[in-house]
């Protein structure tokens, strides 16, 4: 479960697991902090996610704040569904990868660990701003490779391939 985490933040696997062993290292540390009022997978969960988090911050030598006020931000809801397309995990994991560091990383926290915008700035410190703009860029960016790939096969069946 730790490697799935892990897979969508990582561009390779010896990084996923590298990242779960560390991860695991932390939990077996701090396992006398672990509070039963929370499911274990959580806990091991969320020390996993802040690894994550601090390898990113580590690895980013200068990410820039993005001021809302250059930026044009939609917040409406997203009509992409990923389920309605026959996309297996790995080549959804492949199209994520494509993104761009900063804007994955910001859009795992945002669409799939549920993280506030105020939140992943603080983590990542950036601003709110940049991260709303980081997951409208990404998901601007899913739904053309999804159409290029909708293209793509359509092409493929009028050849009858």
């Amino acid at each position: 479960m730790m490697s799935g985490v892990a897979m969508r933040y990582c561009h390779s696997e010896d990084e996923v697991l590298q990242a779960v062993n560390y991860g695991f290292l932390k939990v077996l540390q701090n396992i006398s902090k672990y509070r039963d009022e929370f499911a274990l997978a959580t806990w091991i969960r969320r020390i996993v996610v802040n690894h994550l988090i601090d390898e990113y911050r580590k690895s980013i030598k200068e990410l820039k704040n993005v001021s809302i006020d250059e930026l044009e931000v939609h917040e409406e809801v997203s009509t992409l569904n990923l389920a309605e397309y026959n996309y297996s995990e790995k080549e959804l994991r492949a199209m994520l990868n494509e993104l761009p560091d900063a804007t994955r990383t910001v859009f795992n926290l945002y669409s799939i660990e549920g993280y506030k915008h105020t939140e992943i700035a603080e983590r990542l410190q950036i601003s709110a701003g940049t991260s709303k703009w980081h997951v409208s860029d990404a998901r601007k960016r899913l739904a053309e490779m999804l159409s290029k790939s909708e293209k793509n096969e359509s092409e493929l069946k009028g050849l009858n391939i």
